[in-house]
């Protein structure tokens, strides 16, 4: 394994713009919703209505919902203030390969037409909803960073780069744990089930970017399946205080 690269030298003139825009939207969904909160019950019957029967199970209802509300009401509005009005975020966008479905992104960015040329055309963002459960840290890793090893994201992309974006969300005050001591956990998991696959542990090393001080982002470095590496962003959203029953 060469970690050499971590530091990826060549930053894309478009990786600092996008750090930022969800920097400046995580404040303002905190300035609605630390007034308006979110509500479970209300997302809930609202997927129910739409998807499904009255009291039949929708499949991650909360966490699609805080997608779509941070990308339709956020992301596509304020794109503008950081010169990424060329760029598109997609929700559920599928990753096909010699036209098989390999996989859903949760968020696809796709990138202006003059970054086909360097094979880095759309950025993949995975996003997870995680708390002090253990299950959902195993979730994280074994349906999220585990599909970037796999390559059933990216199966064909050059590109060097992912996400992993996390709404911290619980139920229950005891639940809360801060965004560095979920990383202390994951990494203790990685050395567990994925330790040939890590070059560079979660937050490892420092990121060299001028990111927003608000926004809690960690980096790791991987190696893939196919013995390609790629740098992996993990990007903490702080919904604690702004979801009620």
């Amino acid at each position: 394994m060469n970690a050499d690269n971590f530091t990826y030298s060549k930053e894309p003139y478009y990786q600092e713009r996008i750090f930022n825009l969800v920097g400046f939207s995580q404040k303002e969904i905190k300035n609605k919703r630390s007034i308006e909160k979110f509500s479970r019950k209300a997302i809930l019957d609202k997927h129910r209505a739409k998807k499904g029967k009255p009291g039949s199970k929708t499949k991650l209802e909360l966490e699609d919902f805080l997608r779509n509300d941070l990308i339709q009401n956020y992301l596509k509005i304020y794109k503008t203030k950081f010169n990424l009005s060329h760029f598109y975020f997609e929700p559920g966008v599928d990753e096909i390969e010699d036209g098989v479905s390999t996989g859903s992104l949760d968020i696809k960015v796709i990138f202006p037409n003059k970054s086909l040329e360097s094979g880095e055309e759309y950025l993949a963002i995975e996003c997870k909803r995680i708390n002090k459960l253990l299950n959902k840290k195993r979730y994280y890793l074994d349906e999220g960073l585990n599909r970037f090893i796999t390559r059933q994201y990216y199966p064909q992309s050059d590109n060097k780069v992912a996400w992993m974006l996390s709404f911290m969300e619980c139920e229950k005050d005891s639940q809360r744990q801060s965004a560095q001591d979920i990383i202390s956990h994951f990494n203790e998991l990685l050395r567990v089930s994925y330790k040939k696959h890590i070059v560079k542990e979660i937050g490892e090393e420092a990121i060299n970017l001028n990111i927003d001080p608000t926004l809690e982002v960690f980096n790791s470095l991987i190696e893939r399946d196919d013995k390609t590496e790629l740098i992996v962003y993990h990007v903490f959203l702080d919904y604690y205080d702004l979801i009620e029953p």
